[in-house]
């Protein structure tokens, strides 16, 4: 039998849970390898994530799918319109789907139309370039995040002065260079507001400039790791960083905030060239981990870290290969560095909101069932039907489930159910999600229980 009871305003709870979940990543020829997952295969592919190694998916509607868009034009029919960010397609009936069957991977798309509403990476021009009104304008999944690395050399210019070559004899209009500072250089404000918690966040100082070009003002190399924030949710907890740089898998340096005010001290190897120095500060809030420790860590080893010549292993090299080729240009030759591997780990904070209902199964209540089995078996239920109703025996016997010494006499008897599941309900009584016990809750009339049930949105 079902009872329905009313939550009272001290059995609602409304809080949050704040968590520090771990996050690593170990480092090699130019991949991030998240948490020590290895991709398991699936039904239709060899591995179910799509993404890269070290990637994690924003949107999870590819998981374990293969296949192209599957849309391939009819012999006679136009031309896809195709360019880094959109296609366009024309209506539906001048394409035959190539995929069908082969569980294609699914693709965001907008029908272009007079509201020109397009994807947010779609410029006006490739808008109006694109095929007919009423085209299928798609994008691709999945959309992925990862760490990325990016390195300064001293004489790189941080703020590019603007260069921009006016068209000639009906050439094009060049931009070789915006004028835009860079990621690093967007970073000043920030840095600066840092430096209440420690000097080493001074963008600018008596001792370096880190968005200067000129070494004799004070330049100095810099590494800069981004987190995306999926990675650590608000923000990375405080002192838990770590970085750590090896040379044919042994640890020759290791960066921690031993301090917790955002400063990365060599901690190890005990003895360890540069050890106890400052090598770079941790931006918890924003991900960011800027390194400037230009220090050789092992006078024995040099390889080839940006392009420019062999060199010692340094902590603004440290996951150098990520930037996935010598300079950031993807046509340039990709950086590879067998000897060295790195490690980052850190702990995030998260706050997830909890709903808290306790339920209470009272003294003298829930002890009634109208489970067949609640009424004793040695009995025949009789029916009585006819033109003015139905009804059924009401004093069938119920069957006494305690348990005695001996098998006769039997125990005294009293009236026992088991509570196996809890429903919770709306106003309007709709069901909105159930309880399942692990195992049913013996309930006789001198018991009561309180239930607690928490519900993560």
């Amino acid at each position: 039998m079902a009872y329905i009871f009313k939550f009272a305003n001290n059995d609602v709870f409304v809080n949050s849970v704040k968590s520090y979940p771990n996050t690593s990543f170990d480092i090699y020829q130019g991949i991030a390898y998240y948490n020590n997952i290895l991709s398991p295969s699936g039904a239709f592919t060899a591995s179910i994530y799509t993404g890269p190694k070290g990637y994690l998916s924003l949107f999870e509607q590819n998981i374990d799918r293969s296949g192209s868009s599957g849309l391939t034009a009819l012999p006679g029919g136009p031309p896809a319109f195709e360019n880094a960010v959109i296609q366009g397609y024309a209506p539906e009936s001048m394409y035959t789907d190539g995929d069908e069957g082969a569980n294609p991977i699914i693709q965001p798309f907008i029908v272009k139309d007079g509201s020109r509403v397009a994807f947010k990476t779609v410029t006006t021009r490739d808008f109006n370039g694109a095929n007919n009104f009423g085209d299928v304008m798609t994008n691709k999944y999945p959309l992925t995040a990862s760490i990325s690395k990016e390195y300064y050399a001293a004489t790189y210019a941080k703020a590019p002065i603007p260069v921009i070559t006016p068209s000639g004899s009906g050439g094009p209009t060049t931009v070789e260079a915006s004028g835009s500072v860079s990621h690093l250089g967007a970073l000043k404000n920030v840095m600066n507001s840092y430096k209440i918690l420690s000097p080493q966040y001074a963008f600018s100082s008596s001792a370096r400039d880190l968005g200067s070009d000129d070494t004799s003002a004070g330049a100095v190399p810099v590494g800069l790791i981004s987190i995306p924030s999926i990675f650590y949710g608000s923000t990375i907890k405080r002192g838990s960083v770590n970085l750590k740089t090896y040379v044919s898998g042994t640890l020759i340096a290791e960066l921690r905030d031993i301090n917790r005010n955002g400063e990365l001290i060599q901690v190890g190897p005990t003895g360890s060239v540069s050890s106890a120095s400052v090598a770079g500060v941790v931006l918890y809030d924003q991900g960011f981990v800027i390194l400037t420790g230009s220090k050789a860590l092992d006078g024995t080893h040099q390889e080839d870290y940006t392009g420019t010549g062999n060199d010692y292993p340094r902590w603004v090299y440290f996951a150098q290969t990520l930037s996935g080729a010598y300079g950031g240009a993807p046509s340039e030759i990709p950086i590879s560095t067998p000897s060295s591997s790195y490690y980052l780990g850190f702990d995030g904070t998260t706050y997830t909101p909890t709903l808290t209902l306790l339920a209470h199964a009272r003294k003298n209540e829930l002890n009634h069932s109208n489970n067949p089995t609640y009424i004793s078996s040695s009995q025949t239920i009789q029916l009585s039907t006819g033109s003015r109703g139905y009804g059924e025996n009401t004093e069938l016997a119920i069957k006494n489930t305690v348990s005695a010494s001996y098998n006769t006499p039997t125990a005294s008897f009293e009236k026992t159910t088991y509570i196996s599941q809890i429903g919770i309900f709306d106003d309007n009584q709709n069901l909105l999600g159930v309880a399942q016990l692990a195992t049913p809750v013996k309930k006789t009339e001198n018991r009561e229980f309180t239930f607690k049930l928490k519900i993560d949105f």
